[in-house]
Protein backbone atom coordinates (compact mmCIF):
# COMPACT_ATOMS: atom_id res chain seq x y z
CA UNK A 1 0.00 0.00 0.00
CA UNK A 2 1.06 3.44 -0.60
CA UNK A 3 2.05 5.34 2.39
CA UNK A 4 1.43 8.45 1.63
CA UNK A 5 -2.42 6.53 2.10
CA UNK A 6 -2.14 5.80 5.39
CA UNK A 7 -2.61 8.84 7.49
CA UNK A 8 -6.22 9.24 5.77
CA UNK A 9 -7.13 5.63 6.32
CA UNK A 10 -6.15 5.96 9.83
CA UNK A 11 -7.90 9.03 10.83
CA UNK A 12 -11.13 8.44 8.70
CA UNK A 13 -12.27 5.23 11.15
CA UNK A 14 -10.78 6.55 14.24
CA UNK A 15 -13.14 9.88 13.94
CA UNK A 16 -16.00 7.81 12.82
CA UNK A 17 -15.85 5.82 16.07
CA UNK A 18 -15.01 8.71 18.14
CA UNK A 19 -18.53 10.31 16.44
CA UNK A 20 -20.69 6.71 17.36
CA UNK A 21 -18.85 6.80 20.50
CA UNK A 22 -19.78 10.52 21.14
CA UNK A 23 -23.32 10.27 20.28
CA UNK A 24 -24.18 7.29 22.56
CA UNK A 25 -22.48 8.71 25.57
CA UNK A 26 -25.08 11.73 26.96
CA UNK A 27 -23.60 13.20 30.22
CA UNK A 28 -23.30 15.67 32.84
CA UNK A 29 -21.23 18.26 33.87
CA UNK A 30 -18.50 17.83 36.59
CA UNK A 31 -20.25 19.13 40.07
CA UNK A 32 -22.59 21.02 38.57
CA UNK A 33 -25.84 19.08 37.39
CA UNK A 34 -26.34 18.04 33.29
CA UNK A 35 -26.36 20.82 31.07
CA UNK A 36 -29.61 21.89 29.93
CA UNK A 37 -28.93 25.32 29.18
CA UNK A 38 -26.21 25.15 27.20
CA UNK A 39 -25.66 28.07 24.50
CA UNK A 40 -25.24 25.36 21.76
CA UNK A 41 -26.13 21.48 21.56
CA UNK A 42 -23.48 19.86 23.09
CA UNK A 43 -22.24 17.74 20.10
CA UNK A 44 -22.02 20.93 18.12
CA UNK A 45 -19.31 22.47 20.68
CA UNK A 46 -17.56 19.32 21.13
CA UNK A 47 -17.37 19.40 16.98
CA UNK A 48 -16.36 23.16 16.74
CA UNK A 49 -13.81 22.09 19.40
CA UNK A 50 -12.16 19.18 17.54
CA UNK A 51 -12.43 21.44 13.96
CA UNK A 52 -10.40 24.25 15.71
CA UNK A 53 -7.95 21.56 16.93
CA UNK A 54 -7.74 20.06 13.19
CA UNK A 55 -7.87 23.71 11.90
CA UNK A 56 -4.72 24.14 14.30
CA UNK A 57 -2.81 21.28 12.81
CA UNK A 58 -3.33 22.57 9.24
CA UNK A 59 -1.65 26.32 10.25
CA UNK A 60 0.83 24.89 12.12
CA UNK A 61 2.32 22.22 8.84
CA UNK A 62 2.09 25.39 6.75
CA UNK A 63 3.71 28.17 8.92
CA UNK A 64 5.55 26.58 11.68
CA UNK A 65 8.50 24.89 9.68
CA UNK A 66 11.31 24.51 12.21
CA UNK A 67 11.52 23.38 15.94
CA UNK A 68 10.53 26.58 18.03
CA UNK A 69 10.01 25.66 21.50
CA UNK A 70 13.34 23.91 21.99
CA UNK A 71 15.00 26.78 21.22
CA UNK A 72 13.65 28.75 23.61
CA UNK A 73 13.92 26.45 26.56
CA UNK A 74 16.59 27.96 28.66
CA UNK A 75 14.65 31.40 28.38
CA UNK A 76 16.45 34.00 30.03
CA UNK A 77 17.59 34.71 33.40
CA UNK A 78 15.55 37.24 35.67
CA UNK A 79 16.62 36.73 39.60
CA UNK A 80 19.00 34.39 41.58
CA UNK A 81 17.34 32.25 43.37
CA UNK A 82 20.85 31.73 45.56
CA UNK A 83 20.24 35.51 47.61
CA UNK A 84 19.56 35.58 51.06
CA UNK A 85 16.44 37.27 51.02
CA UNK A 86 15.55 34.07 48.18
CA UNK A 87 16.79 31.36 51.21
CA UNK A 88 14.68 32.69 53.81
CA UNK A 89 11.95 32.95 51.68
CA UNK A 90 12.65 29.09 51.32
CA UNK A 91 12.67 28.39 55.01
CA UNK A 92 9.20 30.25 55.27
CA UNK A 93 7.64 28.37 52.82
CA UNK A 94 9.37 25.02 54.43
CA UNK A 95 7.80 25.94 58.14
CA UNK A 96 4.38 26.76 56.21
CA UNK A 97 4.64 23.75 54.15
CA UNK A 98 4.60 21.52 57.32
CA UNK A 99 2.40 23.08 59.66
CA UNK A 100 -0.36 23.39 56.72
CA UNK A 101 0.14 19.86 56.16
CA UNK A 102 0.08 19.13 60.34
CA UNK A 103 -3.53 20.76 60.33
CA UNK A 104 -4.77 18.81 58.05
CA UNK A 105 -3.59 15.72 59.02
CA UNK A 106 -4.52 16.27 62.59
CA UNK A 107 -7.98 17.59 61.70
CA UNK A 108 -8.25 14.42 59.24
CA UNK A 109 -7.87 12.15 62.49
CA UNK A 110 -9.24 13.99 65.27
CA UNK A 111 -11.58 17.00 64.06
CA UNK A 112 -14.95 16.51 63.73
CA UNK A 113 -16.47 14.16 61.02
CA UNK A 114 -18.16 15.77 58.27
CA UNK A 115 -16.80 17.83 55.07
CA UNK A 116 -19.24 20.69 56.34
CA UNK A 117 -17.25 20.87 59.47
CA UNK A 118 -13.76 19.63 59.11
CA UNK A 119 -10.98 21.41 56.63
CA UNK A 120 -9.34 18.27 55.40
CA UNK A 121 -11.35 17.09 52.37
CA UNK A 122 -11.49 20.49 51.14
CA UNK A 123 -8.32 21.27 51.86
CA UNK A 124 -6.94 17.98 50.47
CA UNK A 125 -9.46 16.86 47.55
CA UNK A 126 -10.12 20.50 46.21
CA UNK A 127 -7.42 23.29 46.76
CA UNK A 128 -4.39 20.74 47.08
CA UNK A 129 -5.45 18.41 44.31
CA UNK A 130 -6.95 21.08 41.91
CA UNK A 131 -5.51 24.27 42.78
CA UNK A 132 -2.01 23.17 42.94
CA UNK A 133 -2.23 22.10 39.16
CA UNK A 134 -3.68 25.38 37.98
CA UNK A 135 -1.33 27.38 39.99
CA UNK A 136 1.82 24.97 38.41
CA UNK A 137 0.54 25.66 35.33
CA UNK A 138 0.39 29.46 35.65
CA UNK A 139 3.54 29.67 37.72
CA UNK A 140 5.80 27.28 37.56
CA UNK A 141 6.72 24.87 40.43
CA UNK A 142 5.70 26.04 43.55
CA UNK A 143 5.28 22.63 45.69
CA UNK A 144 8.53 22.26 45.48
CA UNK A 145 9.11 24.71 48.10
CA UNK A 146 6.13 23.56 50.19
CA UNK A 147 6.16 20.39 50.11
CA UNK A 148 6.18 18.45 54.04
CA UNK A 149 7.89 15.31 52.88
CA UNK A 150 10.84 17.01 51.40
CA UNK A 151 11.18 19.49 54.65
CA UNK A 152 11.14 16.34 56.99
CA UNK A 153 13.65 13.85 55.36
CA UNK A 154 16.12 16.76 55.07
CA UNK A 155 14.86 17.73 58.75
CA UNK A 156 15.92 14.18 59.81
CA UNK A 157 18.84 13.56 57.55
CA UNK A 158 20.29 16.80 59.08
CA UNK A 159 19.75 15.66 62.58
CA UNK A 160 20.70 12.51 61.83
CA UNK A 161 24.32 13.86 60.47
CA UNK A 162 24.67 15.91 63.38
CA UNK A 163 24.37 13.32 65.47
CA UNK A 164 26.93 11.10 63.79
CA UNK A 165 29.10 14.16 62.87
CA UNK A 166 29.02 13.36 59.38
CA UNK A 167 28.14 15.47 56.44
CA UNK A 168 24.62 15.31 55.33
CA UNK A 169 24.38 13.24 52.17
CA UNK A 170 23.25 14.96 48.95
CA UNK A 171 19.50 14.55 47.74
CA UNK A 172 20.51 15.20 44.50
CA UNK A 173 18.94 17.93 41.69
CA UNK A 174 17.26 16.90 38.51
CA UNK A 175 15.61 19.44 36.56
CA UNK A 176 14.86 17.78 33.25
CA UNK A 177 12.44 15.23 34.27
CA UNK A 178 11.32 16.18 38.01
CA UNK A 179 10.20 12.42 38.35
CA UNK A 180 11.56 9.01 38.24
CA UNK A 181 10.44 5.50 38.01
CA UNK A 182 7.36 3.42 38.86
CA UNK A 183 6.96 4.38 42.51
CA UNK A 184 5.75 7.87 41.41
CA UNK A 185 3.07 5.83 39.20
CA UNK A 186 1.64 3.30 41.81
CA UNK A 187 1.12 6.65 44.04
CA UNK A 188 -0.38 8.38 41.11
CA UNK A 189 -2.36 5.69 40.68
CA UNK A 190 -3.51 4.95 44.05
CA UNK A 191 -4.51 8.64 45.07
CA UNK A 192 -6.61 8.50 41.75
CA UNK A 193 -8.67 5.20 42.93
CA UNK A 194 -8.89 7.29 46.38
CA UNK A 195 -10.37 9.84 44.52
CA UNK A 196 -12.92 7.92 42.12
CA UNK A 197 -13.46 4.71 43.16
CA UNK A 198 -13.04 4.43 46.88
CA UNK A 199 -16.55 4.59 48.10
CA UNK A 200 -15.89 7.10 50.99
CA UNK A 201 -13.59 9.60 49.58
CA UNK A 202 -14.79 12.71 51.16
CA UNK A 203 -14.57 10.93 54.90
CA UNK A 204 -12.37 13.01 57.46
CA UNK A 205 -11.09 9.83 58.92
CA UNK A 206 -10.88 8.27 55.18
CA UNK A 207 -8.24 11.26 54.41
CA UNK A 208 -6.82 10.90 57.41
CA UNK A 209 -5.65 6.97 56.39
CA UNK A 210 -4.88 7.95 53.40
CA UNK A 211 -2.45 10.65 54.00
CA UNK A 212 -1.00 8.94 56.25
CA UNK A 213 -0.20 5.95 54.66
CA UNK A 214 0.86 7.68 51.29
CA UNK A 215 3.36 9.88 53.94
CA UNK A 216 4.70 6.82 55.47
CA UNK A 217 6.00 5.44 51.95
CA UNK A 218 7.67 8.65 51.51
CA UNK A 219 9.41 8.93 54.40
CA UNK A 220 9.78 5.61 55.18
CA UNK A 221 11.60 5.18 51.09
CA UNK A 222 13.39 8.32 51.91
CA UNK A 223 14.85 6.39 55.25
CA UNK A 224 15.74 3.48 53.10
CA UNK A 225 17.16 4.71 49.98
CA UNK A 226 18.12 8.21 50.09
CA UNK A 227 16.10 12.07 50.11
CA UNK A 228 16.21 11.26 46.13
CA UNK A 229 13.48 8.61 46.59
CA UNK A 230 10.96 11.62 47.39
CA UNK A 231 11.42 14.00 44.71
CA UNK A 232 11.71 10.73 42.42
CA UNK A 233 8.91 8.89 44.31
CA UNK A 234 5.91 11.21 45.47
CA UNK A 235 3.34 11.18 42.74
CA UNK A 236 1.84 14.70 44.00
CA UNK A 237 5.53 16.11 42.85
CA UNK A 238 5.98 14.22 40.09
CA UNK A 239 2.80 15.84 38.20
CA UNK A 240 2.79 19.09 39.85
CA UNK A 241 6.87 19.33 38.23
CA UNK A 242 5.22 17.84 34.40
CA UNK A 243 3.03 20.58 35.00
CA UNK A 244 4.92 23.38 35.67
CA UNK A 245 7.36 22.25 32.48
CA UNK A 246 3.96 24.76 30.93
CA UNK A 247 4.64 27.12 32.71
CA UNK A 248 7.05 30.70 31.59
CA UNK A 249 8.66 30.61 34.97
CA UNK A 250 11.21 27.83 36.19
CA UNK A 251 14.29 27.35 38.13
CA UNK A 252 17.51 25.89 36.73
CA UNK A 253 20.30 23.95 37.98
CA UNK A 254 22.53 26.99 39.02
CA UNK A 255 19.28 28.24 41.28
CA UNK A 256 17.87 30.83 38.97
CA UNK A 257 14.66 32.02 38.30
CA UNK A 258 14.24 32.14 34.28
CA UNK A 259 11.40 33.14 31.97
CA UNK A 260 10.50 31.09 29.08
CA UNK A 261 8.12 30.31 26.57
CA UNK A 262 5.25 28.72 27.71
CA UNK A 263 5.35 25.19 26.63
CA UNK A 264 9.06 24.98 25.74
CA UNK A 265 9.66 23.14 29.08
CA UNK A 266 8.51 20.24 27.55
CA UNK A 267 11.06 20.00 25.47
CA UNK A 268 13.26 19.27 28.36
CA UNK A 269 10.94 16.49 29.73
CA UNK A 270 12.81 12.75 29.22
CA UNK A 271 11.96 9.53 30.94
CA UNK A 272 11.10 6.23 30.49
CA UNK A 273 8.10 4.18 29.72
CA UNK A 274 6.97 4.85 33.69
CA UNK A 275 6.57 8.45 32.29
CA UNK A 276 4.54 7.46 29.76
CA UNK A 277 2.69 5.77 32.16
CA UNK A 278 2.30 8.55 34.65
CA UNK A 279 1.28 10.63 31.86
CA UNK A 280 -1.71 8.22 30.68
CA UNK A 281 -2.98 6.92 34.17
CA UNK A 282 -3.50 10.74 34.67
CA UNK A 283 -5.44 11.38 31.72
CA UNK A 284 -7.25 8.31 32.16
CA UNK A 285 -8.46 9.04 35.51
CA UNK A 286 -9.98 12.01 34.53
CA UNK A 287 -12.02 10.69 31.60
CA UNK A 288 -13.47 8.13 33.62
CA UNK A 289 -14.47 10.90 36.19
CA UNK A 290 -16.66 12.07 33.31
CA UNK A 291 -17.69 9.01 32.14
CA UNK A 292 -18.81 8.50 35.42
CA UNK A 293 -21.43 11.00 35.17
CA UNK A 294 -22.92 9.24 31.69
CA UNK A 295 -26.12 7.96 31.72
CA UNK A 296 -24.93 4.68 30.89
CA UNK A 297 -22.80 4.22 34.34
CA UNK A 298 -25.21 5.56 36.29
CA UNK A 299 -27.45 2.87 34.60
CA UNK A 300 -24.78 0.94 35.36
CA UNK A 301 -23.54 1.36 38.85
CA UNK A 302 -25.81 4.35 40.07
CA UNK A 303 -27.41 2.60 43.02
CA UNK A 304 -24.38 0.62 44.18
CA UNK A 305 -23.15 1.92 47.66
CA UNK A 306 -20.04 0.69 49.44
CA UNK A 307 -17.59 -1.51 48.77
CA UNK A 308 -19.76 -2.99 45.92
CA UNK A 309 -19.52 0.58 44.52
CA UNK A 310 -15.52 0.52 44.68
CA UNK A 311 -15.30 -2.30 43.08
CA UNK A 312 -17.63 -1.97 40.21
CA UNK A 313 -15.46 1.69 40.22
CA UNK A 314 -12.35 0.29 40.08
CA UNK A 315 -13.00 -1.89 37.35
CA UNK A 316 -14.20 0.90 34.94
CA UNK A 317 -11.53 3.42 36.30
CA UNK A 318 -9.00 0.55 35.04
CA UNK A 319 -11.05 -0.32 31.57
CA UNK A 320 -10.65 3.59 30.71
CA UNK A 321 -7.25 3.88 31.75
CA UNK A 322 -6.39 1.30 29.66
CA UNK A 323 -8.84 2.63 26.67
CA UNK A 324 -6.89 6.02 26.22
CA UNK A 325 -3.64 4.42 27.04
CA UNK A 326 -4.71 1.78 23.42
CA UNK A 327 -5.46 4.99 21.31
CA UNK A 328 -1.93 6.59 21.89
CA UNK A 329 -0.43 3.17 21.42
CA UNK A 330 -2.12 3.01 18.38
CA UNK A 331 -1.01 6.37 17.09
CA UNK A 332 2.31 5.40 18.18
CA UNK A 333 2.11 2.14 15.72
CA UNK A 334 1.35 3.80 12.93
CA UNK A 335 3.64 6.76 13.47
CA UNK A 336 6.49 4.03 13.75
CA UNK A 337 5.21 3.06 10.33
CA UNK A 338 5.59 6.26 8.62
CA UNK A 339 9.17 7.07 10.99
CA UNK A 340 10.69 3.80 10.56
CA UNK A 341 11.34 4.10 14.37
CA UNK A 342 10.85 2.09 17.40
CA UNK A 343 7.15 2.15 19.04
CA UNK A 344 8.64 2.29 22.27
CA UNK A 345 11.14 5.08 21.29
CA UNK A 346 8.56 7.64 19.62
CA UNK A 347 5.78 6.13 23.11
CA UNK A 348 8.76 8.21 25.11
CA UNK A 349 9.56 10.72 23.17
CA UNK A 350 5.76 12.44 22.48
CA UNK A 351 4.16 11.40 25.88
CA UNK A 352 5.01 15.05 27.11
CA UNK A 353 3.11 16.68 24.34
CA UNK A 354 0.20 15.26 26.08
CA UNK A 355 0.73 17.06 29.31
CA UNK A 356 -1.71 20.23 28.17
CA UNK A 357 -4.42 17.80 27.76
CA UNK A 358 -4.42 16.60 31.77
CA UNK A 359 -3.69 20.63 32.70
CA UNK A 360 -6.83 21.14 30.16
CA UNK A 361 -8.77 17.61 31.22
CA UNK A 362 -8.30 19.11 35.14
CA UNK A 363 -9.44 22.74 34.04
CA UNK A 364 -12.57 21.39 32.63
CA UNK A 365 -13.35 18.31 35.29
CA UNK A 366 -12.88 20.49 38.28
CA UNK A 367 -13.34 24.09 37.65
CA UNK A 368 -16.78 24.65 39.29
CA UNK A 369 -15.72 22.70 42.09
CA UNK A 370 -12.62 25.03 42.85
CA UNK A 371 -14.60 27.87 42.59
CA UNK A 372 -17.66 26.79 44.04
CA UNK A 373 -17.10 23.86 46.59
CA UNK A 374 -14.22 25.38 47.15
CA UNK A 375 -15.33 28.35 48.90
CA UNK A 376 -16.36 26.17 52.30
CA UNK A 377 -12.55 26.90 52.78
CA UNK A 378 -13.27 30.24 54.14
CA UNK A 379 -15.60 29.20 56.44
CA UNK A 380 -13.33 26.28 57.34
CA UNK A 381 -9.92 28.30 58.14
CA UNK A 382 -12.19 30.00 61.26
CA UNK A 383 -13.06 26.26 62.69
CA UNK A 384 -10.36 23.62 61.01
CA UNK A 385 -11.51 20.92 63.28
CA UNK A 386 -15.08 21.63 63.97
CA UNK A 387 -14.88 22.65 67.28
CA UNK A 388 -17.48 26.02 67.13
CA UNK A 389 -14.05 28.40 66.84
CA UNK A 390 -14.00 31.86 64.67
CA UNK A 391 -10.48 32.93 64.47
CA UNK A 392 -10.94 34.76 61.53
CA UNK A 393 -14.38 35.58 61.46
CA UNK A 394 -15.86 33.61 58.68
CA UNK A 395 -17.14 30.73 60.21
CA UNK A 396 -20.53 32.21 58.67
CA UNK A 397 -19.31 32.94 55.71
CA UNK A 398 -22.16 32.29 52.68
CA UNK A 399 -21.08 30.34 49.97
CA UNK A 400 -22.13 32.12 46.79
CA UNK A 401 -23.42 29.17 44.33
CA UNK A 402 -23.97 31.94 41.68
CA UNK A 403 -20.39 33.07 41.40
CA UNK A 404 -20.82 31.70 37.79
CA UNK A 405 -23.72 29.85 35.95
CA UNK A 406 -23.96 26.83 34.11
CA UNK A 407 -23.27 28.59 30.86
CA UNK A 408 -20.12 30.20 31.58
CA UNK A 409 -19.02 26.60 32.89
CA UNK A 410 -19.94 24.79 29.85
CA UNK A 411 -17.86 27.14 28.26
CA UNK A 412 -15.09 27.60 30.20
CA UNK A 413 -14.97 23.75 30.09
CA UNK A 414 -15.34 23.77 26.16
CA UNK A 415 -12.57 26.18 26.07
CA UNK A 416 -10.00 24.66 28.19
CA UNK A 417 -10.80 21.22 25.91
CA UNK A 418 -10.43 23.02 23.06
CA UNK A 419 -7.63 25.04 23.61
CA UNK A 420 -5.28 22.13 25.63
CA UNK A 421 -5.70 20.02 22.50
CA UNK A 422 -4.35 22.72 20.74
CA UNK A 423 -1.19 23.62 22.70
CA UNK A 424 -1.03 19.64 22.76
CA UNK A 425 -0.90 19.41 18.80
CA UNK A 426 1.73 22.40 19.14
CA UNK A 427 3.90 20.40 21.52
CA UNK A 428 4.07 17.32 19.12
CA UNK A 429 4.31 19.17 15.65
CA UNK A 430 7.29 20.75 17.47
CA UNK A 431 9.30 17.77 18.48
CA UNK A 432 8.12 16.12 14.98
CA UNK A 433 9.78 18.92 13.07
CA UNK A 434 12.90 18.89 15.25
CA UNK A 435 13.12 15.46 14.64
CA UNK A 436 12.36 14.36 11.45
CA UNK A 437 12.44 16.50 7.78
CA UNK A 438 9.23 18.40 7.71
CA UNK A 439 7.37 15.98 5.17
CA UNK A 440 7.97 13.06 7.16
CA UNK A 441 7.33 15.26 10.20
CA UNK A 442 3.87 16.11 9.33
CA UNK A 443 3.04 12.45 7.83
CA UNK A 444 3.86 10.99 10.81
CA UNK A 445 1.79 14.00 13.44
CA UNK A 446 -1.75 12.44 11.46
CA UNK A 447 -1.71 9.71 13.87
CA UNK A 448 -1.36 12.09 16.38
CA UNK A 449 -4.09 14.54 15.43
CA UNK A 450 -6.41 11.38 15.34
CA UNK A 451 -5.82 10.80 18.46
CA UNK A 452 -6.26 14.18 19.55
CA UNK A 453 -9.59 14.46 17.66
CA UNK A 454 -11.04 11.61 19.99
CA UNK A 455 -9.89 13.01 23.00
CA UNK A 456 -11.73 16.48 22.66
CA UNK A 457 -14.79 14.89 21.21
CA UNK A 458 -14.95 12.45 24.02
CA UNK A 459 -13.89 14.42 26.65
CA UNK A 460 -16.30 17.41 25.99
CA UNK A 461 -18.80 15.04 24.83
CA UNK A 462 -18.85 13.18 28.24
CA UNK A 463 -18.64 17.19 30.11
CA UNK A 464 -21.39 18.57 27.88
CA UNK A 465 -23.71 15.77 27.00
CA UNK A 466 -27.32 16.20 28.54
Amino acid sequence: MNRRWLPPLIVAPLIVGVWVFGVSLPASAHGTGSRTDLPLPAWQMAWAAAFSVIVSFVALGTFWDKPRLVASATGRRLVSLASSPAKTLEVVCKVVGVALFAVVIFAAWWGKPGTATNIAPTAFLIWFWVGLQLVSVLVGDVYRAFNPHTTIADTAASLKARIRRTPPSSAGDDNRDGTGGWAAVAMVAAYLWYELAYHSTDSPRSVAVFLTAYSAVMLGGAALYGRDWIRTADGFAVLFTKISLIAPLYRDLSQNLRLRTPLAGLTTLRGGVYTVAFILTVLGSTTFDGFTRSSIWLDLAGDLTGWEATFVNTLGLGAIVVIVALLYALAVKAMAVVTGDSTRELAIEFAPTLVPIVVAYAVAHYFSALLLDGQLLINLLSDPFGHGWDLFGTRDYAINWTLVSPSEIAWVQAGSIAVGHVLAVAAAHDRAIDRYPRETALRSQYPMLAVMVAYTVIGLLLLLGT
